[in-house]
């Protein structure tokens, strides 16, 4: 939507047009490096070289043309090959303030996707195991993504794609039986004995479907979940590589899943759902909303199916037995599609499921993954194959670095992995203990919520900060310290506006031309403006180049001003239209930054 920001640069551009007799865009005119510099920049680079004249010489023509007595400008200077330009303050904070009241909650939104449909898709932990603290960047910076597209009129269809199939489950299984059924498997002789009495037996093991009701009962209710699994899953691997002879049994039972052994599928689709359950819980609480859940068994027969198809136009060929496309004319060497053995891969069922997706929402102009950046070379192959297969969906990947922790900050009680219930549960309390401190007083339903609200800060605002292709450190006491460069920081400073508003008894003084605020003249009112007003530019930019790091940096030098505002110039000791004027600038302050940290799924409690 229009704002009085862009009004401005485009009031400026037309009249630098003017001038120089050449065109001159709104978004030409950018922040200059040092506040001291002036309110915006234009560079005169590109220009000058289209008017064939010396950039400094430009600048000082249109400096000197302009002129006095423009409505927005207080004065104009060249600095070498750049105009600067200064805003009148009061004039401009007066209006800025007016725009952000009046667009309420579009504030800053733009018109990028027009509409267009766009499929994301994010959240892929694989079933049969643990959620673990390495799965939290894809979720935290792919729901914020989310939000940050739908705002900028994309219309954002979330899904997410979890591998329930493959040799991880049969070990997953393996485990799961011999753990539960401690006496050793019979004879494979007897094995297939058994099989011809009763028919709802597995040659895998010697398993029967009543031998997986009573293993299933005998799972206690709060060991339904993904630890139990991935502890099974940890011990089998444990187990195979100490007895690397027992790989013969997890090969029957991956061979007796494959073929969808009424036994084992049974199993399967007990323990899966496990994991599913717990997957919608923990997404619920970090603010992870799918609309559509893919799974890979869902793909695995298409998958094999493409793959006949390619192998028959002559887009894939068989090598030593494998299915591949040759990929090295387009630079990106061979990409396997089928193992010897015949049996799938992760690209047999990426191929399918492209097309599921694009069956699924014929009207999607768009199709983003977010995977970890190790992946880069394997999805510039996928897609390469696809354009290949005549599949003509706009699709990218974006990637992402992983997550470290801090040496000594936190541990598993596994002495592995930290899952991320051992990490959430740790961050919730450190931020507990830290509330509790400051606010004895609090009853517990206050003093968890704002708890809570703090951890997420800690947590969500440190990996949407940093750059994505930066592998990003998490150090507890660091990430949740109310002074800093952290979410918990800017969520004070909003805490401490509305404070101020409450005791100034929340006047309702918005949305009229009074107060005017064109009274505000100072260096720190008109700074915490300028700041307001280029929000609209950095989510049209976030939002083109999905980069959450440019908003949370926002957040960040928002808060910073907006606290040297509330040092330097005392609110509530003002008097009369000030005081107003100044009480209106502290709820867009509050409001915009708000809206900030809610793009970035973080919430702000009452108080802190």
């Amino acid at each position: 939507m229009g704002s009085f920001w862009l009004s401005v640069k485009d009031h400026l551009a037309q009249r630098f047009t003017q001038i120089v007799g050449a065109k001159v865009g709104g978004s030409d005119f950018t922040a200059p490096p040092k506040p001291e510099m002036g309110d915006l920049a234009f560079a005169c680079f590109s220009l000058a070289k289209s008017l064939q004249i010396n950039p400094a010489e430009l600048a000082k023509k249109i400096v000197a043309d302009f002129g006095n007595g423009d409505r927005f400008v207080d004065s104009l200077s060249a600095d070498g090959p750049f105009v600067n330009v200064r805003l009148k303050a009061g004039e401009f904070i007066h209006r800025q303030i007016r725009d952000i009241e009046n667009a309420n909650e579009a504030y800053g939104s733009a018109d990028l996707g027009k509409g267009r449909e766009l499929v994301f898709e994010y959240a892929q932990p694989n079933t049969h195991k643990e959620m673990h603290v390495g799965h939290l960047r894809n979720l935290v910076l792919g729901a914020s993504l989310v939000e940050l597209l739908t705002f900028t009129n994309w219309k954002t269809i979330p899904v997410s794609y979890h591998g329930d199939v493959g040799a991880h489950v049969a070990k997953c299984l393996w485990q799961f039986v011999r753990a539960l059924r401690p006496e050793a498997p019979k004879q494979k002789a007897d094995v297939a004995k058994q099989a011809k009495k009763t028919p709802v037996s597995s040659l895998a093991i010697n398993l029967t479907l009543d031998d997986v009701e009573r293993l299933l009962a005998n799972v206690p209710k709060e060991r339904r979940n993904g630890n139990y699994l991935g502890e099974l899953y940890t011990e089998a691997t444990r187990t195979l590589a100490e007895d690397p002879d027992k790989k013969d049994e997890v090969s029957r039972v991956q061979q007796a899943l494959e073929s969808e052994d009424p036994v084992w599928h049974k199993l399967w689709q007990e323990t899966r759902h496990w994991s599913l359950i717990e997957f919608t819980e923990l997404f619920d609480e970090l603010g992870v909303n799918i609309e559509r859940q893919y799974l890979e068994s869902e793909v695995v027969s298409d998958g094999q199916r493409m793959v006949d198809e390619l192998l028959k136009k002559g887009v894939a060929k068989e090598s030593e037995g494998a299915i591949v496309v040759d990929l090295e004319d387009a630079g990106l060497g061979v990409f396997l599609i089928r193992k010897s053995d015949g049996t799938s891969l992760y690209a047999t069922k990426d191929l399918a499921l492209a097309y599921v997706k694009q069956a699924d929402y014929p009207k999607m102009t768009r199709s983003v993954l977010l995977v970890d950046t190790r992946q880069s070379l394997y999805f510039r192959q996928l897609f390469e194959t696809l354009k290949r297969m005549g599949y003509t969906v706009p699709t990218e990947h974006v990637g992402y670095e992983f997550v470290k922790l801090a040496s000594g900050a936190m541990s598993s009680r596994e002495g592995n992995v930290v899952t991320y219930q051992e990490f959430r549960d740790q961050v919730y309390q450190y931020a507990w203990n830290e509330t509790k401190k400051r606010h004895a007083d609090w009853n517990d339903g206050k003093l968890r919520y704002a708890a809570w609200a703090i951890a997420l800060a800690g947590v969500k605002f440190g990996m949407l900060r940093q750059d994505s292709d930066k592998v990003y450190t998490f150090d507890m006491k660091e990430a949740l310290a109310f002074e800093g460069d952290t979410g918990p920081y800017v969520q004070y400073t909003v805490v401490r506006m509305n404070s101020i508003l409450k005791r100034a008894g929340m006047p309702d003084i918005r949305g009229n031309e009074e107060p005017d605020c064109r009274i505000l003249a100072s260096a720190q009112e008109k700074a915490l403006a300028l700041s307001l007003a280029r929000y609209s530019d950095v989510i049209a930019r976030a939002s083109s180049e999905l980069r959450t790091n440019l908003i949370a940096n926002w957040c960040l030098e928002t808060a910073r001003l907006a606290n040297a505002f509330y040092r330097d110039q005392n609110v509530l000791e003002s008097e009369g239209a000030v005081r107003q004027a100044r009480l209106r600038l502290v709820y867009a302050t509050r409001d915009v930054l708000t809206r900030g940290l809610k793009l970035l799924g973080i919430p702000v409690p009452e108080e802190m």
